[in-house]
């Protein structure tokens, strides 16, 4: 396989282990969620045979090799990084053979993919809502190649034999973090976001549920949407705005733009949930947990199918019942007093009974 890979025109080595055309890389280096979906992300595993599915591979014992692409970067603390960090641990498990490499031009796509479908990859996963053209097109070319894409809830029902689909709860992982930010007792609360994007409304609209079940008289102010996932100043701005507005408490996702929320609610003295405590400086004195994506339980699961050979034909969804939502950076703030000292306990405890389905959220619709 050293060959085939080596065999692709005009290749330069990426971080020693694969070699990836020149010409697709770009300069771009979006940290944005299309992200919690939109972000550009490409991972190619590459077996050990072609022409015969997945079985001589599970037959060989070799891990499967990865390359994983982004157009964000893979330090955005955010949906590009959920999915550089669990190859990287898988890498480290044994599990598969792999690097990353961020920044790719998302135009660049479709002829990307092709290469690694010409030079023997076995599965590509186009990480970005708007990839999803790419892949529809190029897994129709390469039926013999494995492809997964994202998407929304209603693009499951997309798979093929060889394109399976993910997601992930809006619901759940709003109303999760609308109820820690709920037990801070803090009031008005406010959201600042980038583009308002279906999945960013249907994850808000479970927020205000958990944020009310924790606190029935709390105050939700009308969201701000700045329009842009990567500029801290955007960001900056409108928090200082939900400031004005009388909010004591910003909700906000770890984004590009998640330096500008922190440091404006660091000035004003407020908190914040949502944001990483890595976002930036002030991010640990404001910052009181995050829920985020743990990619590498969803990332197990695939490739065990594909080395299985039966991948396929399905669709998945990251929840908290498949431990790929998770509560993290717990942490006392002063702007937030009152939050409760076991608040990581009653937030696994709505955990549970979130994935037992013992408590019901409203969907979103339009």
């Amino acid at each position: 396989m050293a060959d085939q890979v080596s065999a692709i025109p005009r290749c330069r080595r990426v971080h020693g282990l694969w070699k990836i055309p020149t010409g697709i890389v770009g300069p771009s280096r979006r940290s944005s969620m299309r992200k919690i979906l939109l972000s550009g992300m490409v991972v190619a595993v590459v077996v050990m045979a072609s022409g015969c599915g997945a079985s001589p591979l599970a037959e060989s014992g070799a891990a499967p090799r990865v390359a994983a692409i982004m157009t964000g970067e893979d330090t955005d603390n955010g949906f590009a990084q959920a999915g550089a960090d669990a190859v990287k641990t898988l890498t480290a498990e044994g599990v598969v053979a792999g690097k990353t490499q961020d920044g790719v031009d998302v135009t660049k796509a479709k002829t990307y993919l092709r290469q690694y479908a010409d030079s023997g990859v076995d599965l590509v996963i186009a990480w970005g809502l708007d990839l999803q053209e790419s892949v529809r097109e190029v897994a129709s070319e390469y039926p013999g190649t494995k492809f997964l894409g994202t998407g929304g809830e209603p693009d499951l029902r997309k798979a093929t034999a060889n394109v399976e689909m993910w997601t992930y709860d809006t619901g759940q992982f709003g109303y999760l973090l609308g109820y820690i930010a709920g037990l801070t007792q803090l009031s008005p609360v406010a959201i600042v976001d980038g583009p308002q994007e279906p999945f960013l409304e249907s994850q808000w609209h479970g927020f205000d549920q958990g944020l009310k079940a924790a606190n029935p008289r709390v105050t939700l102010l009308s969201p701000i949407y700045t329009g842009d996932f990567n500029d801290p100043e955007k960001a900056r701005q409108a928090t200082q705005q939900q400031v004005t507005a009388g909010a004591r408490l910003i909700a906000s996702n770890a984004q590009g733009y998640a330096p500008g929320v922190a440091a404006a609610a660091h000035r004003a003295k407020i908190a914040t949930v949502g944001i990483s405590k890595n976002a930036s400086a002030e991010a640990p004195a404001v910052n009181v947990a995050q829920v985020k994506l743990d990619m590498v339980p969803i990332f197990r699961a695939v490739f065990a199918r594909l080395k299985s050979g039966v991948f396929g034909n399905q669709g998945t969804t990251s929840t908290i019942a498949n431990r790929s939502l998770v509560v993290t950076d717990v942490n006392r703030v002063e702007a937030a007093p009152a939050t409760p000292a076991d608040l990581v306990q009653q937030a696994t405890g709505l955990a549970d009974r979130l994935a037992s389905g013992q408590v019901n959220i409203v969907p979103w619709s339009r």
